[in-house]
């Protein structure tokens, strides 16, 4: 086997252990997500996030985000909505 297959290998056994994602809200000010795999909007009144299943953008004011761990965030701020968007729509 050579190094190419082997990283093949290992891509496609993260890819089966990350099919889902954990979020955590706590009041209107703090989200933790676990599982994350890209950002797709970040500015200071949205967030949009891709998951491993779903997307997720959430709207507030004064928002930041920051890296916790590899694929793992934190988003603090006034948070007034988090809505689920389809893999499709983003």
């Amino acid at each position: 086997m050579n190094i190419n297959d082997l990283a093949i290998r290992y891509e496609d056994f993260k890819k089966s252990l990350n099919k889902h994602s954990d979020i955590q809200i706590t009041d209107n000010s703090s989200i933790v997500l676990d599982g994350c795999r890209r950002v797709i909007e970040y500015n200071e009144n949205c967030i949009k996030l891709e998951l491993a299943a779903v997307g997720v953008s959430v709207v507030g004011m004064e928002l930041n985000m920051r890296n916790f761990s590899i694929g793992g965030l934190v988003i603090k701020g006034r948070i007034h909505s988090v809505t689920f968007i389809s893999k499709e729509d983003l």
